[in-house]
């Protein structure tokens, strides 16, 4: 009966702790792919995670759950409640009478332990703390690191767009090599210069000469260089000038960004590029769309309006969507325009089909598309990368 009891409270601890890390770990916003990666260990900790939160605690070293707590922002203070519980139950008999059996130790003269030992005889109170080794910072500076690295991203997310829109205005097109090392470039310079302000700025010049060695590894050209330099140091004076740099976005706000990947902080030139692609895209599809539907119909009603069986007026309809397909994909006067309605005459026709009707199909669904080929939005170039 007795080693029935330590079994069970030892299955409700591990059973506390496993909800507790659990707790921990959506209280952070984090799967538990999230957390792996925080632990720098992704597939091995990916299988950790997933123990300790299944209840394998018993058999997890202390390393282990002190990396759990990391990846999730937490310290050994949120398992004090579970823990205290468990240590609080009263030690089972057997062991409780070995306990009052053995002698005491006796203690050195001098020593930490003699004194806990007069002031337990003269009826003070011995006073006990619990020291962790590690020593964290209090809850205010804590929560202001934490401010000033996410307004360093909110920083970033305003350059990117700036760095968006001057790429745009000097025409670099989002599918060359040019654009991504001028993007690169340009956030490199915002960097040195954030992290070189204030007492460091006597490094700036350094740090601006190794990254136009870099632009030369990179073979940028010189005169796109300099006018990167040029606009990110306007911009960064800019933002000195109406103390943008220092600001420090809600406690709340900080810790949201701050608990997404790096990668899911700043929405980068490539991404803004790719968006405005996908929206040209949808764009011109849709226009192409509807008048590839009003040049198909007007070859259908063209094809149709004889007076035929229902075998015949479904080789009419597969006649009319050939014939919309050759004014959508081909533009007037190509080679392939010409080459496509050659090929539309010379078909081996069914014996029951006027020849003269499938004509006009074609010639109606060309003058459709073509005359809506000028409301058309401008095609999407290449797709940025």
């Amino acid at each position: 009966m007795n080693e029935a009891v330590p079994d069970r409270e030892r299955a409700e601890l591990v059973r506390a702790l496993s909800l507790r890390f659990a707790e921990l770990r959506r209280k952070a916003g984090m799967r538990q792919q999230d957390v792996a990666e925080a632990m720098g260990r992704e597939h091995t900790a990916k299988r950790l995670v997933r123990r300790l939160e299944r209840g394998a605690v018993a058999n997890a070293s202390l390393c282990s759950v002190a990396e759990y707590l990391r990846g999730v922002r937490a310290g050994f203070g949120s398992l004090k409640d579970a823990l205290d519980r468990y240590t609080s139950v009263p030690i089972p008999r057997p062991v409780r009478r070995l306990a009052e059996a053995a002698p005491a130790p006796r203690p050195r003269s001098g020593s930490q332990a003699l004194e806990r030992v007069l002031r337990r005889a003269d009826g003070l109170p011995e006073k006990r703390e619990l020291r962790s080794r590690t020593p964290r910072l209090p809850p205010d500076l804590e929560t202001v690191r934490v401010r000033r690295r996410a307004g360093y991203w909110v920083l970033r997310k305003v350059f990117e767009h700036f760095l968006h829109s001057e790429l745009h205005a000097i025409r670099i097109p989002p599918t060359s090599w040019v654009r991504r090392r001028m993007a690169q470039y340009g956030r490199r310079i915002f960097n040195a210069l954030f992290r070189t302000r204030g007492p460091r700025e006597q490094k700036r010049p350094e740090r601006l000469a190794r990254l136009r060695e870099w632009a030369v590894k990179q073979h940028l050209p010189e005169p796109l260089a300099e006018y990167m330099e040029f606009t990110v140091g306007l911009t960064f004076e800019d933002m000195r000038a109406h103390d943008e740099l220092d600001w420090l976005p809600p406690p709340a706000e900080s810790y949201a960004i701050m608990a997404l990947k790096p990668k899911r902080r700043v929405v980068t030139d490539a991404q803004m590029c790719l968006d405005e692609w996908w929206d040209a895209h949808n764009r011109y599809f849709r226009a192409a769309q509807e008048t590839y539907e009003r040049a198909h119909k007007a070859a259908t009603d063209v094809a149709t309006s004889a007076h035929c069986d229902a075998a015949a007026a479904v080789r009419y309809r597969q006649a009319a969507m050939r014939a919309a397909n050759i004014a959508s994909y081909t533009a007037p006067g190509t080679l392939r325009r010409r080459q496509s309605v050659a090929d539309f005459h010379a078909t081996d026709w069914p014996a029951g089909l006027d020849r003269n009707l499938l004509a006009r199909a074609l010639s109606v669904a060309l003058e459709v598309w073509d005359a809506s080929r000028a409301t058309l939005p401008p095609a999407p170039g290449p797709k940025p990368h």
